[in-house]
């Protein structure tokens, strides 16, 4: 009902009413709805949805810190955020239209877009995989890992081939162990403190979770791999059609890297992903002196090299080039070059 028509239609209503002092506490009322109606569509902002797998993770700190910081809404977007529980299901709620932009990781976004889905990279959300391995307290050495059963995400995705890098990098070979499908790191990390797997890769802060159990930690992704860990996905025409929430998606997410690249805005940074994973602040702590200190995991301006996608095709020994899979005309826009 557009505007002046339902002003009409509530004249004739409150008209209708006998007592002067209803008519009266009528019409202030539905004023004001009216107010918050029209104020409302002068405000109105773009409904985007962004999905992630495990969303209460260290990975998103950039994404849930600028809705938190209100950077999303200055861009004048609406940002649903969605969980999934897994890379492919976050692809699948892509590719069917019920979700618009998503974090995925770079090996399962590759392959979808190898097997024909019209997907486009367009930044970097985190530029090292941070998969952390974790084992049970029995297991003092690679070597252990033998003959056992570990937890992985799925049986081909990136889980599985961090922890099969690693373990060759310490002389494991992948016949010498099996692996079991899990899903997302809350499923593995139950699996692995409940003693149903010797070992699996889980995503921070889940692994500090799991060593206050007893748990081991056996090494990180990045030891044995140097590609980028997750990019931000869109589908291809939806981006093309809604260019501009695209940019300011970007824009919005490469400003939250700018403040949690800031020390002094640690607090602030740790009492936002505590809201979001319901981890006990010291492990977020722990985990903001990775990621945005030592290790450097988050892209501090969400840039997309060619040297983040090279090691991904050199590991699927792939003709391809990076930029069969980017476009980062968005990302440029963005960061305003």
């Amino acid at each position: 009902m557009a505007l002046s028509s339902a002003i009409g239609y509530c004249a004739v209503a409150i008209s209708l009413l006998e007592d002067p002092m209803k008519r009266l506490v009528a019409a202030v009322v539905v004023g004001l709805g009216l107010f918050a109606s029209s104020l409302a569509q002068a405000q109105g902002k773009k409904d985007v949805t962004w999905c992630a797998p495990v969303m209460g993770s260290s990975y998103y700190w950039d994404v849930l810190s600028a809705v938190e910081l209100g950077y999303m809404e200055q861009e004048g977007l609406n940002l649903k955020l969605v969980n999934n529980d897994t890379p492919v299901q976050a692809l699948q709620f892509e590719a069917t239209g019920a979700c618009n932009i998503g974090s995925i990781t770079t090996e399962v976004a590759m392959a979808a877009v190898d097997k024909g889905a019209d997907f486009k990279f367009v930044g970097s959300e985190d530029d090292k995989i941070a998969f952390v391995m974790l084992a049970r307290p029995d297991i003092a050495t690679f070597a252990d890992l033998r003959g056992k059963t570990l937890g992985v995400t799925l049986l081909t995705e990136s889980t599985a081939t961090m922890m099969r890098l690693l373990l060759e990098k310490h002389g494991v070979k992948r016949e010498e162990y099996n692996f079991i499908a899990l899903g997302g790191s809350p499923n593995r990390y139950a699996a692995l403190v409940r003693g149903a797997v010797s070992a699996t890769m889980l995503s921070p802060p889940f692994d500090f979770k799991a060593e206050a159990e007893g748990m081991k930690r056996m090494g990180n992704a990045f030891d044995a791999f140097d590609g980028g860990g997750v990019v931000f996905v869109v589908d291809d025409k939806w981006a093309k059609a809604n260019a501009d929430a695209v940019v300011g998606f970007l824009r919005a997410a490469a400003k939250a890297e700018k403040f949690l690249y800031d020390p002094s805005n640690k607090d602030k940074a740790v009492e936002i992903l505590v809201k979001y994973t319901k981890s006990p602040a010291a492990d977020i702590a722990k985990s903001y002196d990775s990621f945005y200190g030592k290790d450097r995991i988050n892209s501090p301006n969400l840039e997309l090299t060619d040297s983040l996608m090279e090691p991904w095709l050199k590991l699927r020994d792939s003709p391809k080039k990076p930029s069969d899979y980017t476009d980062l005309s968005y990302w440029k826009r963005a960061v305003g070059q």
